[in-house]
């Protein structure tokens, strides 16, 4: 009973009043985030949600990442939920969205929203990544290796297609404010003071992808000695391997 309530009644209404919020607030189309995970999304996301014509989505929807047979995400009314939640800044007038998974589907997001969509591939060195623990299992690896080479493939598929920008999160690190006025130029929006000290106005500034609270990122690499079983296992990896050369991480 529960289960069709939720999918004839429910779900529906939310989508429903969801979509008039969003052809009320935003004029302009979505900017969607995806990556293999622990490769900087939330980070990412934090950033630009501190722009003004910005509106961050602070959880993980799964909205995009689940698809019917003629090409509608199945979990629209998740996505609405949170939208329909939100208090959204004066001058939003698009929309951004972030899940690692979302990378898998491009193609999908590509056909529902149409080129103008944005959507940004952020990538990592694969030993940061497949070294990196999360908060909910801090007692062992969270990304296995065959995971970053099919998740990055896919992603590098569309590297050169107008609707998406690939970054990389050491450039992103270490050339900041470089970085982040080409992801602007890319999004087309001005590159604003809010966003060049996005620590101090990003409005979303907690992720259960983080140990703590939103600070300063360091950069590692995963090369550390602690993880030195874990790195021999990636040198045999060859796919890895070769992906990480042509990805240029040496």
């Amino acid at each position: 009973m529960n289960t069709w309530w939720k999918q004839y009644l429910t779900s529906p209404l939310i989508t429903a009043v969801g979509r008039q919020k969003e052809l009320l607030k935003f004029s302009k189309p979505p900017v969607i985030i995806g990556g293999c995970a622990r490769s900087g999304t939330s980070m990412l996301l934090s950033m630009l949600s501190a722009h003004p014509s910005i509106h961050a989505i602070p959880v993980e929807t799964d909205a995009f990442t689940h698809w019917d047979l003629v090409g509608r995400p199945k979990r629209i009314d998740r996505f609405y939920r949170e939208l329909l939640k939100a208090r959204i800044k004066p001058n939003s007038n698009r929309w951004c969205e972030k899940r690692p998974y979302n990378v898998r589907y491009i193609a999908e997001i590509l056909r529902y929203f149409g080129e103008d969509v944005r959507f940004i591939h952020i990538i990592r060195d694969p030993r940061a990544v497949c070294t990196s623990r999360h908060p909910e299992k801090p007692d062992s690896y969270w990304v296995p290796p065959d995971r970053y080479v099919h998740d990055v493939t896919l992603g590098l598929e569309y590297e050169n297609h107008p609707s998406v920008h690939s970054l990389k999160f050491e450039e992103l690190i270490q050339n900041e404010k470089e970085e982040l006025r080409k992801v602007c130029e890319f999004i087309d929006e001005p590159f604003e003071m809010s966003i060049e000290n996005w620590m101090k106005h990003a409005t979303v500034r907690t992720n259960r992808a983080w140990f703590q609270p939103l600070q300063n990122v360091s950069l590692r690499n995963g090369t550390e000695p602690e993880h030195s079983g874990r790195l021999k296992e990636l040198e045999s990896h060859t796919s890895l391997i070769n992906l990480m050369h042509k990805l240029g991480y040496h």
